[in-house]
């Protein structure tokens, strides 16, 4: 699969005639639909090191970015100058707080038309059991019935992080909920991992930016065509999908 991502990076992104520059994880995201994250990654790490393409790494605000080009592109740093003053305006702490923070109130918001009820935040213990392997806790707990589900929800470009979904699942499984996984994307080893645990994962394709945002949402659609848009509920169809999932597995 890394050849064949590396073949394809090579065709769409980096002909020889290309003046454009991308950034890492603009082309996971880019590419998801065909390799997972780590795939892109690795693909993109081994035509840099055989110096196929050309490779620089910036320093935003908060992180490094990694930049990738054409070898015959002589002149690439206006465009990543332009692109890491996006990365430092979408990554800023306040904004991705907000962001987050967003994610849970369009959540909340969709529930109030539902069965379900909200019946704890921010959850380290239900009903008798705590959680003390580590300082985490679930956004959510909703209940509906007779089942209780542990829901994250993660409004962001990237995947969970491995060991935070993997402490998740494992969280829900000791308070005994079922989880529940909002989310713009998610690898489908995760969402395998969620099914088995007697779940849902709620695969949204977006990021949800709040509408005061609107003017940054489309200019990073517009300089990076990444999947980011400016809304004030959840799409009818989200929430339906899990509820659907809810009738059919209690029948």
């Amino acid at each position: 699969m890394v050849d064949e991502a590396k073949a394809r990076l090579m065709t769409e992104f980096f002909p020889e005639d290309a003046q454009e520059v991308f950034y890492g994880r603009q082309l996971e995201v880019w590419l998801e639909k065909s390799y997972f994250h780590w795939i892109t990654r690795k693909a993109l790490v081994e035509l840099r090191e055989e110096k196929r393409i050309k490779f620089s790494k910036e320093a935003t605000a908060l992180h490094e970015a990694h930049f990738y080009w054409p070898r015959k592109h002589r002149y690439p740093r206006r465009q990543i100058q332009e692109i890491v003053k996006l990365i430092d305006e979408f990554s800023e702490p306040a904004f991705t707080r907000a962001v987050g923070h967003h994610a849970e109130m369009l959540f909340d918001a969709s529930l109030a038309y539902t069965e379900f009820k909200v019946s704890a935040q921010n959850v380290r213990t239900w009903k008798g059991r705590s959680w003390s392997e580590s300082q985490h806790n679930l956004d959510r707990v909703i209940e509906r019935d007779g089942r209780a589900y542990g829901v994250e929800i993660k409004n962001q470009l990237g995947y969970i992080d491995q060991t935070e979904f993997e402490l998740k699942l494992r969280m829900c499984q000791h308070l005994r909920l079922r989880p529940l996984f909002m989310a713009r994307m998610m690898p489908a080893n995760y969402i395998n991992d969620v099914i088995r645990g007697g779940g849902f994962a709620l695969i949204l394709g977006e990021v949800f930016y709040p509408l005061m945002t609107d003017d940054l949402a489309k200019r990073v659609r517009s300089r990076l065509k990444l999947p980011v848009v400016s809304v004030r509920s959840l799409p009818d169809s989200a929430l339906k999908r899990f509820i659907d999932w809810h009738e059919r597995d209690s029948m």
